[in-house]
């Protein structure tokens, strides 16, 4: 079976998925002004994701830069990072950053939202670029280091060109994983209208759990979207 008969099977399976859901619940309560209601909450979640792993691909490509500079005490203090990231749920984490840390500094909800699931995703993104970089010829860091480039010369015009090939498809994962822990942010965050929260705001306002199933629809929608991307995105890589 071909990669492309897959995908048509599969959205296949996807619309016929749908149109059983939509025919089985009512949303005929709901008014066009709910329904843009709701892609707002989604445009935010869209934006904390993209921005948030921004900001986790930055940090996280730092992050394993320094732990490539053979420096014990650096090592260490980037793995304790790391384990701590990786073992706090990141509701905990987001609560922390919003009522302790940035309590005070930071006044926008949406930048609070940024820097937390943005700093929680740079722990994935350093094990994902470390593990890309591990994946190369130890021989091409020495070859250049040889030819007199300086470390970090080597890293950028060496290693990691070739190693972005590796953990593009890993990347889109996480921001597939980071769109999903998004859902958090309404109910951490007060009054941040993100699409959990929007259609918590529609369930109080109906009293039918209806709004909810229609959130996850959307969610899912979404993260099949996506999925279909990084496994096009993969099967290209790999040619």
């Amino acid at each position: 079976m071909t990669g492309k008969t897959r995908i048509l099977i599969k959205m296949l399976i996807f619309i016929i998925l749908l149109v059983l859901i939509f025919r089985t619940i009512d949303l005929s309560f709901l008014k066009k002004s709910d329904c843009i209601f709701l892609l707002q909450g989604l445009w935010v979640t869209v934006q904390i994701t993209f921005c948030g792993v921004l900001l986790g691909v930055a940090l996280g490509t730092l992050l394993a830069f320094l732990r490539y500079l053979n420096n014990p005490v650096v090592d260490t203090i980037i793995e304790e990072y790391v384990d701590i990231l990786r073992g706090i749920p990141v509701t905990i984490q987001l609560l922390i950053f919003a009522y302790f840390i940035l309590s005070g500094v930071v006044q926008s909800k949406f930048l609070i939202a940024v820097i937390g699931f943005g700093i929680n995703s740079s722990a994935y993104v350093s094990e994902i670029i470390r593990s890309g970089i591990e994946s190369l010829d130890k021989g091409q860091m020495e070859a250049a280091r040889a030819l007199g480039m300086p470390y970090s010369m080597s890293m950028f015009e060496i290693i990691i060109p070739q190693a972005v090939r590796n953990i593009l498809p890993a990347l889109i994962n996480e921001f597939i994983a980071l769109f999903k822990e998004t859902s958090v942010v309404g109910l951490v965050l007060i009054n941040m209208y993100d699409l959990t929260f929007a259609s918590k705001a529609l369930q109080s306002k109906y009293y039918k759990p209806e709004p909810y199933i229609l959130a996850g629809i959307i969610y899912y929608i979404c993260v099949k979207l996506f999925s279909i991307f990084a496994g096009t995105l993969e099967r290209k890589l790999k040619k």
